[in-house]
């Protein structure tokens, strides 16, 4: 069974680096790209229906621009000039696809035909695929704007304004509408900036950490690792009740509210139940606060995504297990050199293991984990 393969294909993904050579003065990865693309498509899910009232499949716009860049793990970060040079552009394509076609082929049967729509037809000409191609360039241009603003790169500066003159170019509405707010300079471009600035809050802070770890990078493997398990429930072990797209927003926005409150240490939030509950209503707080930058159309459904994410639904506890199974190999991935997180790891598998008794919890440690433990610390 090769589901730990996927897995490890998504853990790989913040080792990617992007715009390196330019001295960057903030860091990008693969891993950072794909959870702005996957929140940005949520933003635009919302705009195709509400606004623009073009019904669309969400799930499988949200589940391309999460996994679209996926193939980098397989051939490498490469530059734009170079994937599209005549001498190489034909291998390279082919190489991609080919790079597709075997990390699509890693899940379990009953699974594929999803993740061959959000990996191999990720970016195809249908409606979906156009979108999540602007959608990558909207990331870009994100990323390039915040350098623009903060420090005095040439290149960023050009790099977004051909970022920005592609986009004004584009014939999607939504698209449209979406960059008409970030152009406007008010509720719409700070809710964006939130976006792009979950990859300055660093996690486990006060550790020795050998991989570094952001809350944009943990989102995307939230993200997805909650997509993976909502689909294997539904489609393997018949929970036909589980909203999957409902699941996987919630995955990627449960901690935009860390941007402007921070990520206080677990233990300090579970000293007492007091203090639980008052880091749990403070935090709501500061979620809502984002949620109302934005018009009120998108109020209703981010509010479940971002103030209500861990909420008492069959949704809200699978969010909180792929939060937990992340820590458990963040743990895992640490403790071959630090036996801190040897401590952690089986601390958290503990309470894993007796808390939960889910399908997608059950197959984890069965089968993924045990691949990811050999990966890690035998080969």
């Amino acid at each position: 069974m090769k589901n730990g393969k996927f897995t490890n294909a998504i853990i790989r993904m913040q080792y990617l680096p992007r715009w390196g050579e330019y001295a960057p003065r903030f860091t990008d990865n693969a891993a950072s790209h794909s959870f702005r693309c996957a929140s940005i498509a949520i933003l635009v899910g919302i705009i195709e229906e509400k606004i623009n009232h073009n019904p669309i499949n969400k799930l499988s716009l949200f589940g391309r621009a999460l996994l679209h860049n996926i193939n980098v793990t397989s051939v490498g970060s490469l530059k734009y000039v170079t994937k599209k040079h005549s001498l190489v552009v034909d291998h390279i394509t082919e190489l991609e696809r080919q790079a597709n076609l075997e990390i699509a082929s890693y899940v379990s049967g009953s699974l594929r035909p999803y993740f061959h729509d959000y990996i191999v037809d990720a970016e195809d000409d249908s409606h979906l695929g156009n979108l999540v191609k602007e959608i990558d360039i909207f990331s870009s241009m994100l990323f390039c704007h915040r350098e623009d603003v903060t420090d005095s790169n040439p290149f960023f500066h050009d790099q977004y304004e051909r970022f920005h003159e592609r986009l004004i170019a584009s014939k999607l509405p939504s698209i449209n509408w979406l960059l008409q707010g970030f152009d406007n300079r008010e509720g719409v471009y700070d809710f964006l900036h939130y976006i792009t600035n979950l990859d300055v809050i660093e996690r486990w802070s006060g550790n020795h950490n050998l991989v570094p770890d952001n809350d944009a990078t943990h989102s995307f493997r939230v993200s997805a690792l909650a997509l993976f398990n909502g689909l294997l429930e539904r489609e393997r072990f018949g929970i036909t009740d589980i909203d999957v797209y409902r699941l996987v927003s919630k995955a990627a926005l449960h901690d935009m509210s860390e941007f402007l409150g921070g990520d206080p240490n677990s233990l300090l939030k579970g000293k007492s139940p007091e203090i639980h509950t008052a880091f749990k209503q403070y935090e709501q707080e500061v979620a809502l606060f984002m949620v109302h930058k934005l018009p009120a159309v998108f109020h209703e459904e981010l509010t479940d995504y971002m103030v209500n994410a861990k909420d008492n639904t069959y949704e809200g506890e699978l969010l909180d297990i792929a939060d937990k199974i992340d820590a458990l190999i963040k743990s895992n991935l640490e403790m071959r050199n630090n036996p801190h997180y040897a401590e952690t790891y089986y601390s958290q598998l503990t309470m894993i293991q007796h808390k939960y008794e889910n399908p997608s919890v059950i197959f984890f440690l069965a089968y993924i984990l045990h691949d990811l433990t050999y990966a890690n610390l035998i080969k």
